[in-house]
């Protein structure tokens, strides 16, 4: 993990949605290559998530 990669906990957080929702559209969307694997997403890939979540 870098200071640049945000786990779904934490856009959750800021969001106003739950991690579990989070890593459900992850997953839904392909991004999981690792069953089981702590979720650290690039800025860019935590930008994908804002969009699709924030109201």
């Amino acid at each position: 993990m870098t200071e640049e990669t945000v786990t779904p906990e934490q856009l959750a957080k800021g969001l106003g949605v739950s991690a579990k929702t989070i890593r459900q559209w992850l997953r839904d969307q392909g991004w999981q290559s690792v069953p089981y694997a702590r979720w650290y997403l690039t800025p860019e890939q935590a930008q994908q998530v804002r969009a699709r979540f924030e109201h």
